[in-house]
């Protein structure tokens, strides 16, 4: 059995969205056209652009949950734009965000060694 379209190709890694959001929104508020564009420019898609649906989706879901804020822009743009802000409450799951990253990094890079390791038997 070949794998092409399996997990174990790693696609892209729809889990990391939410930090990935949360560092595009780090040092200044943004519109959602701009936070699609930093997303398909991010290592965590590698290079698959997101669908931005889903992507509106998990900002509702963010903004609902406290992590972000939301307002119309109703002054630079021919159309209204809500723009986007991380909140007191998204830079601490920013932080913990980092924890557990290089908690996962850690624990993903020993299994690497270890199914390597099966392969050199």
């Amino acid at each position: 059995m070949k794998c092409t379209k399996c997990a174990c190709k790693g696609g892209y890694l729809e889990k990391f969205i939410q930090p990935t959001i949360l560092k595009i929104l780090f040092n200044e508020p943004r519109h959602g056209f701009y936070i699609l564009s930093k997303l398909s420019e991010s290592s965590v898609v590698d290079g698959n652009a997101p669908d931005p649906t889903g992507m509106y989706r998990m900002l509702k879901k963010m903004e609902a949950e406290g992590l972000l804020k939301s307002e119309w822009d109703k002054n630079n743009y021919s159309q209204p734009r809500r723009v986007y802000s991380i909140t007191d409450e998204g830079r601490e799951c920013l932080k913990e965000w980092s924890v557990t990253l290089d908690s996962y990094s850690k624990k993903i890079n020993a299994l690497s060694k270890e199914i390597s390791e099966l392969f050199k038997e």
